[in-house]
């Protein structure tokens, strides 16, 4: 969140973007040795790509195309795909949606996850978690998912609204908030909170998970 206050000094909203795109980098470059392969640019099947997209974790080995600052991966190469928020609007969510769907439809049977790293959230948390399929307790004041209870027909499963994502983070201090998809039952996914405390720790343990087993997986 410093980063955030930091970053707020600056005008001019794409410099402004990229400051705090450059802060998840090298921040995350910290948490693994070797460090991961985090890259700005887009993803490509070599016929059409993804547009601009933040922040893309790539294989070790992957195929990289350099135009100027920006890079050109193929979409088998990518592992994850990280977008940045300085204020996360539900605009900023359903293009997000959208984004990662147009990924998912690029040709290639391998799809990386993606999601969204906001430093703020202009929605409200109950309206956050509701749109990822989470119940609130108000007896208990906390959050679950129906999905999770035993014997809990699909029906009264509450609706996830970003489907397509595979992850959500909120570093604002009254709204900390990780989020991640995982597969309750065959074909059938769901989200969970992480709930380890800084978050930072939640998206270090994230993306090693990805890198490390595809950093000593043997070079084709």
């Amino acid at each position: 969140m410093a980063q955030y206050d930091v970053s707020e000094i600056i005008t001019h909203e794409l410099m402004k973007g990229e400051v705090r795109e450059d802060f998840l980098i090298s921040t995350l470059e910290s948490c693994s040795d070797p460090k991961p392969k985090l890259l700005k640019g887009t993803i490509s099947d070599g016929q059409y790509d993804a547009g601009q997209l933040d922040i893309i974790l790539c294989r070790p080995h992957a195929h990289i195309r350099r135009v100027g600052a920006q890079c050109f991966v193929e979409k088998k190469d990518a592992l994850c795909v990280i977008e940045v928020k300085g204020n996360c609007t539900g605009k900023d969510l359903k293009r997000a949606k959208a984004k990662a769907a147009m990924i998912q439809n690029l040709e290639g049977q391998e799809s990386p996850q993606y999601g969204l790293v906001c430093y703020k959230v202009a929605l409200e948390e109950m309206t956050v978690m509701k749109r990822f399929g989470f119940s609130y307790d108000s007896e208990n004041k906390t959050f679950f998912d129906n999905a999770t209870i035993p014997n809990e027909a699909e029906v009264d499963w509450q609706k996830i609204e970003y489907p397509e994502l595979d992850f959500f983070v909120s570093f604002e201090m009254d709204k900390k908030i990780f989020l991640r998809k995982y597969e309750v039952s065959p074909g059938k996914f769901r989200f969970v909170r992480a709930v380890q405390s800084p978050l930072i720790k939640e998206l270090f343990s994230m993306t090693r998970g990805l890198w490390v087993p595809a950093h000593q997986a043997p070079v084709p």
